[in-house]
This record gives C-alpha cells, sequence and structure tokens, in this order.
C-alpha cells in the first residue's frame, strides 16, 4: 500500500511539475521571451514572447486553472507535512519551488496594464543582485520572495528580502562552491570556507538548505558546576582544519602557531583561572571586582569582544553577569569551547554590525583583539557601534588595547571622541616583548546620557 501510494505521489510531482511549467511560460508569455529563460542578463522581449504564444489565451480559464493547481499542491504539501505521505527529501522542496512560482503567475494575472508594467520593473531590479551568480541555490535565496497572493506580512512587507554581504559579490567563485550542495542533504565539511567568506566581508552568509555535519561520537557536556573550569571532551569538536586535532595539544600549544593571540587560553587551570581576578600587568590590569564595584548592581548583561575561550565570560558568570562572547575560530575551535564550558558564543566578525538593539548592554568589553593593527575608520566604526548598543550609563572597558608609541594618540583620540566619563585611563609601557615602541591602554569608560534635542 505505502509502495502504491508512493509511486502514485511520484506521478503526481511529475504531472504537477510539467503543467506548472507550461502555465508559467504561458503566464509570462507577455513579459519574458524564451531568451529570458536561458540568459541571466537577457530584457523583455515581448515581440519574441508573441511570436512564440497566440495573443488571444483566455486568462480567466488560466486563473480557474492556477487555483486548482494551488489547491492541489497545498494538500498535497499539508499531508507530507502531517506524515500521510512517505517521505522523500526532495518532494517537499520542489512542490514548495513549484507552488510559489504558480502563486506569482496567479497574482500577476490580476494586475492591470499599468500596474503590469511597473511589476516587471520593480521584478527587474529586485532580481537584479541574484543575475550575478550562477549556482541555482544563491539566486533562490537571494531574490525577493514575495508573500502569499500578494498579501502584506505583519511587518508591512510584501515579500521578504533576504540579503548577503557585499563582499560575496567579489568572492563569487567561493560563494558558489559553498552554496553547492543537494537540498535536504548533510553538507559539506565546508565551516573553513564559510569563515573565509565572513572575514572576506560576505557576512552574513546566505542560509542553506542541507544539515550542518556534527561531531560522530558527540557526548553530552558536562553539567554546569563542572564545565567552566574544565577542557571539553575532545569527540565533541569537529577538529579539520585545525593543527591540533585535540584539546592536550591546544592546551600544551604544540604547534606555537595559529592562534597566537590566545596562545595559553586553552590552559583553563594555570593560565585561565587567575584572569581578571588577580592582575597579570599590576600597573595596567583592572579586576572584575574594581569595575563591577563602580556600579554596583547596576551590571547585568554584557559583550565580551576579544580573542578567548570564554573566561572573561565565566568569571562574570560567577558574579551573577550574563556575557556573551563574540568569536570566530581562528586556528582554534574557540565557538565550541565557549560553548562546552556552559557560555554564549556569538559567532562574527569586525565587519558585522552587532545583532543587538540599541542602548540595551550594560557592558561592552574588549582585549587583546582590537589593537594596532586596525585602520581607525574601521576603529571609529566599531566603537560608534558598541555606543549604539551601551545604555545610557552602561561601561566600555577597554582592557590592554596594545599599539605603537607614534599612533598612540590617534588611537587614543578614537575613545577620546566619544566623551565618556572617565572611571580609569592608564597608558603604561609594553615590556612582554622587550620591544620599548609599544605600550598598552586601559580604560573604563561610563556612556553618558544624551538626551533627545
Amino acid at each position: 500500500m505505502a509502495l502504491k501510494r508512493f509511486k502514485s505521489m511520484n506521478k503526481l510531482i511529475i504531472y504537477l511539475s510539467i503543467l506548472a511549467a507550461a502555465v508559467c511560460i504561458a503566464t509570462f508569455s507577455k513579459a519574458y521571451s524564451l531568451k529570458s529563460f536561458l540568459r541571466s542578463d537577457a530584457s523583455c522581449n515581448h515581440a519574441t514572447a508573441a511570436a512564440f504564444f497566440p495573443s488571444h489565451v483566455n486568462e480567466q480559464e488560466i486563473k480557474e486553472t492556477l487555483d486548482l493547481v494551488i489547491h492541489k499542491l497545498k494538500h498535497e504539501l499539508d499531508n507530507m507535512r502531517a506524515g500521510a505521505m512517505p517521505p522523500r527529501s526532495t518532494h517537499a522542496p520542489l512542490l514548495a519551488d513549484v507552488l510559489g512560482l504558480i502563486e506569482s503567475a496567479h497574482a500577476s494575472l490580476s494586475l492591470g496594464e499599468g500596474e503590469e508594467a511597473n511589476q516587471q520593473a520593480r521584478t527587474k531590479n529586485l532580481f537584479a543582485p541574484a543575475e550575478h551568480f550562477l549556482t541555482e541555490e544563491i539566486r533562490k535565496y537571494i531574490r525577493v520572495k514575495p508573500n502569499r497572493l500578494g498579501k502584506q506580512n505583519f511587518m508591512g512587507a510584501n515579500g521578504t528580502h533576504t540579503s548577503v554581504g557585499h563582499g560575496c559579490f567579489a568572492a563569487r567563485a567561493e560563494l558558489e562552491s559553498y552554496m553547492d550542495y543537494d537540498v535536504g542533504d548533510v553538507c559539506n565539511d565546508d565551516w573553513k570556507l564559510a569563515q573565509k567568506l565572513m572575514i572576506l566581508g560576505c557576512d552574513p552568509l546566505p542560509r542553506r538548505r542541507c544539515f550542518s555535519r556534527a561531531p560522530q561520537l558527540y557526548a553530552a557536556p558536562r553539567p554546569i558546576n563542572e564545565s567552566l573550569w574544565k577542557l571539553p571532551e575532545d569527540r565533541n569538536v569537529r577538529w579539520s582544519g585545525y593543527r591540533c586535532k585535540n584539546f592536550t595539544c591546544l592546551a600544551s600549544n604544540a604547534t606555537k602557531k595559529g592562534f597566537f593571540k590566545c596562545a595559553d587560553c586553552f590552559n583553563l587551570v594555570d593560565h585561565e583561572l587567575p584572569r581578571w581576578i588577580e592582575p597579570v600587568n599590576l600597573a595596567s590590569d583592572f579586576t572584575i571586582g574594581d569595575v563591577l564595584d563602580l556600579k554596583r548592581g547596576e551590571i547585568r548583561i554584557g559583550l565580551d569582544f576579544s580573542v578567548g575561550t570564554g573566561t572573561f565570560a565565566a568569571r562574570m558568570k560567577e558574579r551573577n553577569v550574563t556575557v556573551v562572547t563574540a568569536t570566530v575560530n581562528l586556528g582554534a575551535p574557540f565557538s565550541e569551547t565557549i560553548a562546552l564550558r556552559g557560555l554564549v558564543p556569538l559567532y562574527v566578525t569586525v565587519n558585522q554590525r552587532l545583532p543587538f538593539f540599541d542602548n540595551t548592554l550594560d557592558l561592552i568589553h574588549s582585549t587583546r583583539f582590537l589593537d594596532g593593527w586596525i585602520d581607525l575608520v574601521l576603529l571609529e566604526f566599531v566603537v560608534y557601534d558598541w555606543d549604539r548598543v551601551l545604555r545610557p550609563g552602561g561601561l566600555m572597558w577597554i582592557d590592554s588595547f596594545f599599539c605603537l608609541k607614534e599612533d598612540l594618540e590617534e588611537y587614543l583620540g578614537v575613545f577620546g571622541m566619544l566623551r565618556y566619563k572617565r572611571h580609569k585611563w592608564i597608558v603604561v609601557p609594553k615590556f612582554d616583548k622587550n620591544d620599548e615602541r609599544e605600550v598598552f591602554f586601559s580604560a573604563v569608560l561610563e556612556k553618558p546620557s544624551r538626551p533627545f534635542r
């Protein structure tokens, strides 16, 4: 019985697909030539379309046919979702795509001549970014998704505008490789390619319709009372793309490469445990106790924008302060480690606008990441974004920012332009590499209240 139903389902899909294609071609023949389906950059050609299709098409009959097809497709999709039909990974996406095309065709038939011309112009503009790419999954993702039957959604929009970062257009080959997969199958093990795209400015990346890979022998994480200060189990991480293949290698810093800004941060006991409790550099380091005492009881949520394994967030958690850690996996599984410690990793690059609403965070902390390598204009954009998400009275903690002496005044000027209240502000020599040209800058600044004018 199940086999018979499965075969009938296959036949139905084939028939509906053929019918949908025929109806869509006939419906859009007034706007597109056959050439426009073969060439991505083709413009509308009414004369060619008229040569292929008769001018006496009965639009009322087409509408009635479309109504029937839409009803049947919705019925089949509902049965699939309810589990009444045999599972078939490729059927549901196919039916959904066909349904979307038919509903778009149905809506277009209801337009007047003037509205139709405007709709064609809008469609051409909205599809333009998608025409830059050849991989069909990217084109489907970028194109504006109209709401069913032209209705506005609860946000007042007639369609969903899915976006990708502008850097995606410069990294087309890499993005098309990233989006080359079988819909409904397991994604390629290409996290490193995805991260490269993000760092190159292809951020946000497009969503994908495949299942992300996971470690083969994943074990339940440790309880929260144990996980903060113990390294996770090796089998809970996908080690592809790293020189080290286990946490023991990372903790011993055996390779001496790959994550030099955080060379000891996987050594949770000897290196990480004392941090922000006991100052390493007595002249420039502030403790968590020092900072929280400045706004006692007011610091509840915050962001740590640093290189690390979440130790700052772990220490804050012990003080009942929730801190999200922004990170990428540069040479080591930082995101997985933070999560397995029971903390929250925010997988973002320095290119991206922070995904927080205005005036919401109590604290922003940053150390050993936005240092003397960063362009001054980029740093201004970053700092203004920090100011945007920090609430009035919130604290910005610049922790051991290092740069060359000759650049110090320019970098200090970026933080000074905020006109924050200075609770702590200090510049000291940086002696860890015996380079007298480098200095450390640390500060704790309070965002002022800026009433509307």
